[in-house]
């Protein structure tokens, strides 16, 4: 394979994760937004957690806080 290949695969596969991590983030910020508790700060590394809370600010000034109740 040659090192173009492989930085190729390997940018395709940081796509998939950040995908993946971003999908994640945005579950999360919904239930603590839903459930009023915040289970990121407990368990996640400051970083995610800091993206975490970016991500409901975000949603409430997009939706409002009764918009992300009707994702329920």
């Amino acid at each position: 394979m040659s090192k173009n290949d492989e930085i190729k695969k390997f940018k395709k596969k940081i796509e998939e994760l950040e995908f993946q991590k971003d999908f994640q983030q945005d579950i999360i910020a919904d239930m603590e937004l839903i459930t009023g508790v915040d289970m990121s700060k407990k368990s996640l590394p400051k970083t995610l957690a800091k993206e975490i809370e970016l991500k409901k600010k975000n949603r409430l000034k997009e939706c409002g806080s009764m918009g992300v109740l009707l994702i329920v």
